[in-house]
């Protein structure tokens, strides 16, 4: 996930975000609005996995983990 996609992702979360910022007061917010973009920035980076697997690749997983499971209690 690159620079854009991530500027993407905040411009498209920044009316719920100027929502939080109204409930704190002006000394605060700006504060607030850069911790909690630094926040969602570091969610984005650790927490997204590019590769989905497809419902194919986790039905074989199972049908994998059954198969292994049914040679075990022979």
């Amino acid at each position: 996930m690159d620079e854009n996609d991530i500027l993407s992702i905040i411009k498209q979360l920044e009316p719920k975000l100027q929502s939080v910022l109204f409930q704190t007061r002006n000394d605060y917010r700006e504060d607030l609005e850069q911790d909690l973009k630094e926040r969602i920035i570091n969610i984005i980076k650790n927490n997204i996995n590019l590769e989905v697997p497809s419902f194919f690749d986790l039905i074989g997983e199972e049908l994998m983990l059954d198969y292994s499971e049914g040679l075990t209690r022979c």
